[in-house]
């Protein structure tokens, strides 16, 4: 039978009152650290929802738990948190707020799963109050229904592993599952259980599922689910520039990425970054957008969702990882179909578009130094376009909507150090992104300020067609950031 509790976090005995109203197989007071630690204090608010029944840890339950000596309860907890503005009325069991509108207050849910050991389930909640994190991230937009109110929330699907029935590498492909079929009706859901079955051909019982899996079967997880994985992987240095230009222009893509340290014996999803407060320059001439990275968004089944992974030294902070980025071997993309252009094709082809259009611009125009691409659909960018309208003009707008191009396209941007600083962009290319790596020239449009060059994907020669915008006094060509949301510090 579902009860509630509420639970001021304002109040200084707040989190000890959280591990009154928890049972001890919900493991109370690890879990009231761990939030005090990771959550910031923006959360004022935490409803405790008991007897609560979750598809994940029964799918768990009744394949795994169910068999073993030790009898497991079938019902777990959800932890609902809240801004100042809410409140809970006992007395007609239900959430309310001055305004009337509890789904503008709501930070997400955690459940916990009645393992005694590594209980932090299912949960999705927003990276606005998880300590430390900012910049951007990857989101989806779930509904929770509660006390009769719909609540919506933006998050990325996380979870703690089992650590017996599935460990940090079922967990990752999980997580990257569930956001699939969350955010595109195509895909279907996978539960936790699903993911062990689908690591190997044959069902393999016993304590197979807890010893983990590689980078390989990761792979064919992902190509069992429906999904066209990619997999790249490291070169000798452990700063290679080359596997990090790519991996961030597919997370840029909105496509959140499996990655694997063997070096620590793990396996996370990264799902956001943060850019530098500054601006640096480039070693050489020109280089890739990764050189302005400060830090990764992750999802760790160690941590709670968004901690913070540095580039090279890793940090102190309670909640946050001993790793860097340094420890990254490998990551898997998991596409869709029609994506055929791979990033380091694009890559290629960036730099030799970045030659072409620094041969023709003027000596009083700024230095192309920044190269960036990424992944979007057209119905993406024609949305994009007509909302900054008045920055693009519409001529420019114009050739975006009646281009006609495949569902996915790169989006390859150049800028200088000063106009990155700014969020502005000197020239860009849109590429077909179901061309092949042998087309020599996989251009769909590409333009500047001033001037569209039209290529015809339809002819062999691909001469293309100069258009001129006619953009006077509109300014620079905005930056576009279209597929991870804004984390707000």
């Amino acid at each position: 039978m579902a009860s509630y509790d509420w639970i001021d976090l304002e109040a200084n005995d707040g989190y000890d009152r959280l591990i009154q109203v928890l049972e001890s197989e919900f493991d109370p007071k690890g879990i009231a650290e761990s939030l005090e630690s990771q959550v910031t204090d923006a959360a004022k608010g935490l409803l405790v929802e008991h007897g609560y029944v979750d598809k994940d840890y029964r799918s768990t339950f009744y394949n795994f738990y169910a068999k073993k000596g030790r009898q497991y309860r079938t019902d777990c907890v959800r932890l609902h948190f809240f801004d100042g503005f809410v409140q809970y009325d006992e007395t007609r069991t239900d959430i309310t707020c001055s305004d009337g509108r509890p789904q503008d207050h709501y930070y997400g849910y955690i459940v916990l799963r009645p393992t005694i050991v590594a209980t932090l389930g299912r949960s999705v909640l927003s990276p606005d109050i998880r300590l430390g994190a900012r910049g951007r991230a990857i989101q989806s937009r779930n509904h929770v229904n509660l006390l009769g109110h719909r609540l919506p929330i933006w998050g990325f699907p996380s979870m703690a592993q089992h650590v017996d029935i599935a460990v940090c590498a079922h967990v990752s492909c999980w997580a990257i599952l569930r956001y699939y079929s969350e955010t595109y009706s195509r895909h279907s859901e996978f539960l936790v259980y699903d993911v062990t079955k689908l690591v190997a051909p044959f069902d393999p019982g016993g304590l197979v599922p807890s010893l983990g899996f590689n980078v390989l079967e990761a792979e064919r997880v992902f190509q069992a689910a429906g999904c066209f994985p990619v997999l790249v992987g490291k070169r000798n240095s452990s700063s290679d520039g080359a596997f990090f230009s790519q991996l961030l222009a597919y997370l840029e893509s909105g496509f959140p990425l499996f990655v694997a340290m063997p070096s620590e014996t793990h396996a996370v999803v990264i799902v956001g970054h943060n850019w530098r407060q500054s601006a640096i320059p480039p070693q050489g001439s020109s280089s890739h957008v990764w050189t302005q990275v400060e830090t990764l968004l992750t999802v760790d089944d160690n941590l709670l969702p968004y901690a913070t992974v540095p580039l090279c030294s890793p940090g102190t902070q309670a909640g946050q990882p001993s790793y860097t980025a340094k420890s990254f071997d490998a990551f898997i993309v998991a596409l869709p179909d029609k994506i055929y252009y791979p990033a380091d094709a694009i890559d290629a082809l960036s730099q030799r578009i970045e030659g072409s259009l620094t041969r023709a611009r003027g000596p009083g125009q700024e230095p192309l130094e920044l190269r960036r691409y990424f992944i979007t659909t057209v119905s993406n960018l024609r949305e994009h376009a007509n909302n900054h309208r008045t920055n693009l003009g519409d001529g420019l707008v114009g050739l975006l909507m009646h281009l006609d191009t495949a569902k996915f396209v790169w989006v390859v941007e150049y800028c200088s150090v000063a106009q990155w600083q700014a969020g502005h962009v000197a020239a860009r290319a849109i590429v077909d992104a179901t061309a092949s790596p042998t087309d020599k020239v996989p251009i769909w449009l590409l333009h500047d300020e001033e001037v569209a060059h039209i290529f015809d994907r339809t002819s062999a020669e691909m001469n293309p067609t100069s258009v001129r915008l006619g953009r006077t006094n509109l300014g620079p060509l905005p930056r576009i950031e279209l597929n991870l949301r804004p984390v707000h510090d």
